[in-house]
């Protein structure tokens, strides 16, 4: 009985200190591998896959993590995307993840570390498991339609609600983690994410620069240099640029989507706007607007690259003032806005209208 007991005392100090290296690992990095050998220069890189329940891929994402700028930056790949003259789709389909690895590598001069593959109804499963679990209520407010900025939008909640959960309640998780995804992403590293997204990082979602030529979808290698320093930094490269830019709400989005869609796309990138959340123009409702308030050549030029950058698929209406007309619309434009109490806009080189 006394060596039993003196057994059972073993056993618990062994489980104790377990614990403790699972525990404390993402603090003070002891029970597994170094964070430099698991992620050199702190940074992750992921080639992720997302199917169908058949196994059919439905998208590809690069995602870049950078633990000392704490961002977080996630590359939409369409799967039609040929890369070494083999479509991304029929590659994964024959030769599985890690051949889509090696394309990437060979073509953005990256190493990945990880690898992820998930199924979407699984995926979603799993975050509807984190969102019951998670104490906070449900903001009505902020359910819009389908978009860029709702895809955006439930990544950081994802993000936030692992985060809030800690490294100690994760733990349980992990076996429910590794039923959902197939990954290289081990418990070491999984706690060391979570820690990670406890200090809230930055997402950045964008699309993989690509090009049609003669209906083959390539990586567009005009963007090449700016893509290599985004994944190195884990951020959205953006000129600098001194322009004053007011961005007025002209959609169906809620003042408050409206002021989060426009900083995550705007102000992450490092551009000083103004954010008129509320609707100030009835008669152009819906449409993307632009007030030159004081173009000139050159500045028309830089407000048309940046509106190229951030939103590729969309096409803007340049207003001069000069037409009595065109100065009714600005006049009402920046009435309604000083009675919402948003004043000085006329103070812009820019005001931007943005629809739906």
């Amino acid at each position: 009985m006394r060596y039993f007991k003196f057994f059972l005392a073993l056993v618990a100090i062994a489980l104790a200190f377990f614990t403790f290296s699972v525990t404390f690992y993402p603090f003070f990095e002891i029970g597994f591998s170094t964070l430099s050998e698991q992620y050199p220069n702190s940074k992750a890189y992921i080639a992720a896959v997302m199917t169908d329940d058949a196994g059919i891929p439905l998208d590809f994402y690069i995602v870049g993590m950078d633990f000392t700028g704490k961002n977080i930056m996630i590359f939409d790949v369409p799967p039609t995307l040929f890369i070494n003259g083999k479509e991304l789709n029929t590659l994964y389909e024959k030769s599985g993840i890690k051949a889509i690895q090696n394309s990437f590598e060979s073509v953005l001069k990256i190493r990945f570390t990880d690898f992820f593959e998930f199924k979407y109804s699984k995926a979603r499963n799993f975050i509807n498991m984190l969102a019951q679990k998670s104490v906070r209520t449900h903001d009505k407010s902020l359910e819009y339609q389908e978009s860029e900025f709702e895809e955006t939008y439930e990544i950081n909640k994802t993000i936030s609600t692992i985060g809030q959960e800690g490294p100690l309640n994760m733990l349980g998780l992990y076996p429910s983690f590794s039923t959902f995804f197939k990954s290289s992403i081990n418990i070491s590293k999984f706690l060391r994410m979570v820690n990670f997204f406890e200090n809230k990082p930055k997402v950045f979602l964008v699309s993989y620069p690509i090009v049609n030529s003669n209906g083959v979808i390539k990586t567009d290698t005009s963007k090449m240099k700016t893509l290599s320093i985004e994944l190195q930094n884990c951020s959205i490269f953006s000129e600098p640029t001194s322009l004053k830019i007011a961005l007025v709400n002209n959609s169906s989005f809620s003042p408050r989507a409206f002021s989060y869609l426009m900083w995550n796309q705007w102000s992450k990138k490092g551009f000083k706007i103004r954010i008129v959340p509320v609707v100030c123009s009835y008669s152009l409702r819906g449409k993307n607007i632009v007030f030159e308030l004081r173009s000139g050549q050159r500045k028309e030029g830089t407000i048309r690259k940046i509106l190229q950058n951030i939103y590729p698929y969309e096409s803007f209406e340049f207003i001069s003032l000069d037409k009595f007309k065109n100065l009714e619309l600005y006049y009402e434009v920046e009435e309604i806005a000083a009675m919402n109490r948003y004043y000085g806009i006329g103070d812009s080189d820019f005001i931007i209208l943005m629809g739906d």
